[in-house]
């Protein structure tokens, strides 16, 4: 778990707590989507070579995390996986 002062922590207790993220593939949400950013560490995540191609995203599909972040804050934000 990482501590209260880490740099990627800027407020998204207020949106993701308690939230339940299903791994997945990373797919558009639109077509003129060709990427999303992880909410914590902002890591590019698309199905573009050399970027992460899998991340946890909320069911709404709205907000993406890298499995780093993911396993730092899981315990923080309570998440349940899908």
């Amino acid at each position: 778990m990482c501590s209260n002062e880490d740099w990627r922590l800027f407020g998204q207790e207020k949106y993701l707590q308690n939230e339940t993220l299903t791994f997945k593939k990373w797919t558009p949400r639109h077509k003129d989507n060709d990427h999303d950013h992880c909410a914590f560490c902002f890591e590019k995540i698309s199905d573009i070579q050399n970027t992460l191609n899998y991340g946890y995203v909320t069911t709404n599909g709205q907000t993406w995390i890298c499995e780093k972040c993911f396993n730092d804050f899981k315990e923080k934000f309570n998440w349940q996986v899908k």
